[in-house]
């Protein structure tokens, strides 16, 4: 599915759910007033608040599906998260102002009125409607892998569980109980505020870079290792963007293999692991011939001892063998492993290779010499 399906899926489902949170909420708040329900009135403000969320979903969705550009290499995914946040405050900013007010009234003891039969038709109406809406939004949200959606979805739940809650106090309202009604639109403020918090913490952490969950890691961890040619793993990172995740991994393979084999495992690494999880769109697989890590699961570079490079080796084996045997040495091959170089030389049927061994081992850093003769 492409960009364009995705924002055509998410904008068409979000309009029908404004739509039906604009007739909800001036309906309860209307019957509210005229029926003198104060815990209906502020389930109607809550469905009218679903109106701001909606149109800014609107708004994040056509920014956070755009293609990546050079200015976001990743994508926009994180405009998403940067929604969901703005979408769990304005909960919370309304369910202050209703706690605050309601819970004044409560402690004035207010002289409560026993609400009329139509507060009840409507929270029944409003029930149904936004369970609907809830399931239609998570539907799209899940199929399109977008958690904005998923959690505008939820902020759908929530106006229908609190209807839910609402209808019950009407109920115990209209059975001699009327100063219910006010205690459950107390119940519902807080409600609303805790389904706030809830989308702020999970995107906050998203925005810090929290990783996946571990069950998925683990599955990630089993499928890298089951590409031929891997020996082992390590450093494996994960961070969040939005609905997607970005992984890098540290792969290790032979030492004795070339470089294009080593490089073409570690492709296919990267579009193993792609294809097996959808969630995750990018993937940084580097190639190592063993663990680096040391104490440490993440590589330090300033307490990593660095070995030297071909230029070096071969200066300084210049140095150390006489000019007579090093002309005889016709290829050097290196094979860095456990911190040291394994050298694998080609000579000619002439030169005396245990004189060559035994000086090239009294070099620190090689811990074993090899010899091929030149056909």
């Amino acid at each position: 599915m492409n960009y364009s399906e995705k924002k055509s899926l998410s904008t068409r489902v979000t309009i029908i759910g404004a739509f039906l949170d604009l007739i909800l909420g001036l309906g309860k708040i209307i019957v509210g007033s005229l029926y003198l329900s104060q815990a209906l009135i502020v389930d109607g403000i809550h469905s009218l608040s679903d109106i701001l969320t909606d149109v800014f979903v609107i708004l994040i969705t056509f920014i956070s599906h755009e293609k990546p550009d050079d200015d976001h290499p990743y994508g926009h995914a994180r405009f998403e998260t940067l929604g969901t946040i703005v979408i769990g405050f304005i909960l919370i900013v309304v369910a202050v102002f209703l706690a605050i007010e309601n819970i004044e009234s409560f402690i004035a003891k207010k002289e409560s009125v026993i609400p009329g039969t139509p507060t009840i038709i409507i929270t029944i109406i409003s029930i149904f409607s936004k369970e609907w809406i809830y399931r239609k939004t998570l539907a799209v949200g899940e199929l399109i892998q977008s958690e904005l959606l998923i959690a505008n979805a939820w902020h759908s739940r929530t106006d229908a569980i609190s209807s839910i809650l609402v209808l019950v106090s009407l109920v115990v309202s209209m059975a001699g109980f009327p100063q219910v009604d006010i205690f459950t639109a107390i119940v519902l403020s807080l409600f609303i505020g805790k389904v706030g918090w809830d989308f702020v913490w999970k995107s906050i952490k998203e925005l810090v870079d929290t990783s996946l969950d571990q069950a998925q890691i683990q599955e990630v961890k089993e499928v890298i290792l089951s590409v031929d040619g891997v020996k082992g793993m390590h450093n494996l990172r994960s961070r969040k963007m939005g609905s997607k995740a970005i992984l890098d991994v540290n792969v290790e393979v032979s030492p004795y293999i070339t470089v294009s084999e080593g490089h073409e495992i570690s492709t296919w690494v990267a579009n193993t692991v792609i294809k097996s999880f959808p969630n995750i769109m990018d993937i940084t697989v580097h190639t190592d011939v063993d663990d680096d890590r040391g104490e440490s699961d993440i590589f330090e570079p300033h307490s990593y001892e660095l070995l030297p490079l071909r230029s070096e080796v071969i200066e300084t084996i210049q140095g150390i063998v006489e000019a007579s045997e090093f002309k005889h040495i016709s290829n050097f091959d290196l094979h860095y492993y456990n911190g040291k170089i394994r050298l694998y030389l080609t000579v000619d049927a002439t030169s005396k290779n245990a004189d060559i061994e035994n000086k090239l081992l009294a070099i620190e850093y090689i811990s074993e010499v090899h010899f091929f003769q030149k056909l």
